[in-house]
């Protein structure tokens, strides 16, 4: 279904209009890299199509929430937003959950934040739910009649934990996700993501649409400019590639440059992972599991990133940097993390910038779509499962 209608630069957009904006974003699906166009401006500024995202993509297929690097402990917790639903990531003592953290009583929230709990309490009334959602506990509800707290709970979301990250799909019907994924066991694999800990994380609300953050993320040919003193030196933007598309994900590498020592890749003085070739270091990764995981991969720790989509002009971006669980017994460890969280930070603050600019481009009357380059080869892989997805109608 259509929306009826849509705001943009403060007009609404008539439905023939963003018919004709669905009809063209779905025209370059298909297209041989050497041929192939972006999307065009408007599907990033457009809250009707944002709404058909929501419909076609992020009701109906695996959603990123978190990695379990963050709950590492029965009873850990976080509390997160998608799409409007108040949810909780909860390590109970059989399996980790997600669930709506509205209590069934009155609806305050029933968790904020994060932390380490052995029971959710809601602070207007004081129900009570176990790490399972049970509700266990209702004050002064005995004269309710047939009222009965073993027969409540909180809804549970459809979950998936897939090299560490915790997978919600909303509407409760996709292919497993593990099976679409199975032919990544061999580059996930070998960095055990799930046995990972956390060295340190940033979250940020951003200013641009959730596909040019994915975008940016999945490309190097932007190191010429966006990044021309800090990853342009060491990673040129001519010696990056991409690869032929999977189903479910597609990736980047960006190698060193020749003259470079292969040890550039491990001075940070973090534990290197085992069984990692030179090549496979010298190239590191980039990789986006769609729609929303982006990870980077390096010889001696992973970036994990989520992007949560807010609205058609904003995304939340949620960034883990993930290490080796016997790295934090290093006695210099608090200065390495010091050093890696000062350099991420201007790389973050690099894109974030460049991001902001296409934004705004990109609402202009004289943004048209524009040509991919070769070195772009996954976002022209990643714009046909945009398009994939919204050329469905079921």
């Amino acid at each position: 279904m259509i929306p009826s209608g849509d705001v943009f630069d403060g007009q609404k957009m008539p439905d023939a209009e963003f018919g004709q904006l669905l009809e063209q974003v779905r025209r370059g699906l298909g297209q041989d890299l050497c041929d192939s166009e972006t999307l065009p401006p408007k599907s990033y500024t457009s809250e009707a199509l944002f709404d058909l995202e929501k419909d076609r993509i992020f009701s109906k297929d695996w959603m990123a929430v978190g990695h379990v690097a963050q709950i590492p402990e029965v009873g850990d917790y976080f509390c997160i937003d998608l799409l409007g639903q108040l949810l909780v990531v909860v390590r109970g003592p059989d399996r980790v959950r997600v669930m709506s953290r509205v209590c069934l009583h009155r609806w305050a929230p029933v968790a904020t934040g994060n932390g380490n709990t052995k029971m959710f309490s809601c602070p207007f009334h004081r129900w009570g739910y176990g790490l399972d959602g049970q509700l266990r506990t209702a004050p002064l509800m005995d004269r309710a009649r047939g009222f009965d707290c073993k027969t409540l709970r909180l809804p549970e979301l459809r979950t998936e934990i897939v090299f560490g990250t915790i997978y919600v799909n909303l509407d409760g019907r996709a292919p497993s996700l593990k099976e679409r994924l199975a032919d990544a066991e061999t580059v996930f694999g070998r960095y055990g993501m799930e046995n990972l800990i956390v060295a340190f994380g940033y979250d940020k609300v951003c200013d641009f649409n959730w596909k040019i953050a994915v975008e940016t993320f999945i490309e190097c040919y932007h190191h010429i400019g966006a990044h021309a003193t800090t990853a342009e030196p060491s990673n040129p933007a001519r010696l990056s590639h991409g690869i032929d598309g999977h189903e479910g994900w597609t990736a980047c590498y960006a190698p060193l440059r020749p003259e470079l020592p292969v040890t550039e890749k491990m001075k940070s003085g973090l534990p290197v992972f085992d069984g990692l070739d030179e090549e496979t270091i010298r190239n590191g990764g980039l990789y986006v599991i769609y729609p929303n995981t982006l990870v980077t991969t390096n010889a001696d720790r992973i970036h994990w990133t989520a992007i949560l989509p807010l609205s058609a002009q904003q995304c939340l971006w949620i960034r883990l940097v993930l290490v080796r669980p016997e790295a934090r017994d290093l006695p210099n460890f608090d200065e390495i993390v010091g050093n890696l969280r000062s350099r991420a930070q201007v790389i973050f603050d690099e894109d974030v910038a460049v991001n902001e600019m296409q934004q705004l481009g990109a609402a202009s009357i004289f943004a048209e779509t524009g040509r991919f380059s070769h070195l772009e080869q996954p976002v022209w892989q990643f714009a046909d499962y945009v398009r994939k997805r919204l050329a469905e109608t079921s």
